[in-house]
């Protein structure tokens, strides 16, 4: 491919195109999404984070918008597809749903999802043609657009860019300020920055010196400050707990089956009475632990009473439950019961954030057939307030199932006076896919930001226990029925995003809007 200048004498001159080819845009888009999926769990090269985007950026350097947009739509395809495959292995596996009808679930939902990577790169197009500086704007526009996937359409935040560093322990401290919206921004700048000074020559490199003194603070700064407040946090302790952790492993094939009731039963009370040799204030089982509506009054639900007085502990597990409307139709909950050590029911919590295509169907008018064939799906509603459970040594908050992705909605705990936070979940949904790691590594934030510990029980695994600075202290095994007692404590402070939330967040979507009106007085170059 070749473009036409003027030579120095006024005729016509022909010079090597700077941009690649149709089909080698597409491949560097294709590249980006798989570089970017291997930043994160079970992969876990989040050095390949820093740099992720370029390909991508690369790709759409010189296009208009709306080429843009076809090249950021199919990377985020890429991303999305590596990433949340295990959809429609969920789908196939446990359900009347075939796979292929599965797979076409998959991409709709993945094409959703690719908008925003699509959005972002054709903004990015569209403010360059206006001559806006695009190396800032870039990181507040895919903090904006990041922001907006957590509530927009599906409310589907899995997998934001920042989630890839949650190893990166001393720059994941950054999160008790900005959430994992911060870490995003930095990641997203360092990978604008990288592009620039690899296509920019002359006069324009000379302007990113700016934008490279502010990189080279952050990725200096930031870390050592998040090092330093997490050491200072280590050596201070508001109160502790023991925890019982019992991980039931029963397979999802059997849960619901009346043959196994008695076995599940049997699984759980024999782990705790192991786990209650070393007398924890709390034992946790998962999201749905028991086979049954524990709210019935019966045999079933006096066992439960009975192991809790008879260990002297507090139970906490998960159990089905259902409500009546005013007009007899019964609407499913999913909740979480804490039982006292005398075997009193103390409090429920019903689950707020519903899981889309498992608890719900979006776009009900075009997949009107899914409400019919998936078994999993049931009447679910959700709750509507975040509760914070009392125990002697300490409050809790119960997230299920993957509640623990929501930023906004888990500080509503913690602001509530909750010490530590308990998620209760049920991924054998997924099998050996994983999802199992990325649902573990995107809770560690959570602790971050709230600066409390995570107590993570999950029916076939990944159970866990994190600390308030995001490390993972234990991590127990996928697919085996174990039981683990820990001791946790708690720091006894509240952050910046505990008490103000998305601000960071909010103020890009602002900066973002500004740009885009900014942009839209001026004609494009």
């Amino acid at each position: 491919m070749a473009t036409v200048s003027l030579s120095r004498n006024g005729g016509p001159a022909v010079a090597v195109a700077r941009h690649p080819r149709r089909a080698a845009r597409a491949g560097l888009a294709v590249a980006s999404g798989l570089v970017l999926a291997a930043a994160f769990p079970p992969v876990d090269l989040e050095f390949l984070g820093w740099v992720g985007l370029v390909p991508l950026l690369l790709a759409c350097r010189g296009l208009g918008p709306r080429a843009a947009f076809a090249n950021g739509f199919l990377g985020g395809c890429v991303f999305y597809v590596a990433i949340v495959y295990w959809v429609a292995h969920t789908i196939s596996a446990y359900s009347a749903i075939p796979v292929a009808l599965a797979v076409p679930i998959l991409l709709l939902m993945v094409s959703v999802l690719a908008c925003y990577t699509g959005a972002f790169t054709a903004s990015l197009a569209w403010l360059a043609e206006r001559d806006l500086p695009v190396v800032w704007l870039a990181p507040p526009l895919w903090v904006g657009l990041e922001w907006l996937r957590s509530w927009f359409i599906l409310g589907f935040p899995w997998a934001s860019l920042g989630y890839c560093q949650y190893r990166y322990h001393d720059l994941a401290q950054l999160a008790e300020v900005t959430g994992v919206y911060g870490i995003s921004a930095i990641v997203v700048l360092f990978n604008v920055v990288t592009l620039t000074v690899i296509a920019e020559r002359g006069p324009g490199l000379r302007r990113l010196v700016p934008a490279l003194v502010l990189l080279t603070l952050l990725m200096t700064v930031v870390p050592f400050l998040g090092s330093r407040r997490a050491a200072a946090l280590a050596h201070r302790t508001a109160g502790h707990l023991g925890v019982a952790l019992v991980q039931g492993n029963v397979e999802q094939d059997h849960k619901w089956d009346p043959a196994y009731q008695d076995e599940t039963l049997r699984r759980y009370r024999d782990l705790t009475r192991v786990a209650s040799a070393e007398r924890p204030d709390l034992v946790v089982w998962p999201e749905t632990a028991t086979p049954f509506f524990f709210q019935e009054p019966g045999p079933l639900r006096q066992d439960i009473l009975d192991l809790a007085r008879e260990e002297r502990a507090y139970l906490l597990f998960g159990s089905p439950a259902y409500q009546q409307t005013e007009h007899g139709a019964l609407q499913e909950l999913n909740r979480a019961y804490l039982v006292s050590p005398d075997g009193r029911e103390l409090g429920t919590y019903d689950k707020i954030q519903l899981v889309p295509f498992g608890e719900y169907v979006p776009f009900q008018s075009v997949l009107f057939f899914v409400q019919r064939l998936v078994v999993a799906i049931g009447d679910v509603v959700p709750g509507v307030d975040p509760v914070v459970f009392p125990l002697p040594a300490g409050r809790f908050g119960v997230l299920i199932c993957y509640e623990d992705i929501f930023p906004a909605l888990t500080r509503h705990f913690v602001a509530r006076g909750a010490d530590f936070l308990v998620n209760i979940t049920n991924d054998a949904w997924f099998g050996r896919t994983s999802a199992p790691y990325q649902h573990l590594a995107q809770a560690t934030l959570r602790a971050v930001e709230n600066r409390v510990p995570l107590v993570r029980v999950a029916n076939t695994g990944i159970s866990a226990v994190i600390d308030s600075d995001g490390r993972i202290r234990w991590q127990g095994p996928l697919e085996e029925a174990i039981q683990h007692v820990d001791e946790i404590s708690w720091p006894g402070v509240r952050t910046f995003y505990t008490r103000f939330g998305d601000v960071f967040a909010w103020g890009c979507a602002l900066v973002t809007i500004v740009a885009l009106a900014v942009g839209a007085t001026r004609r494009s170059g």
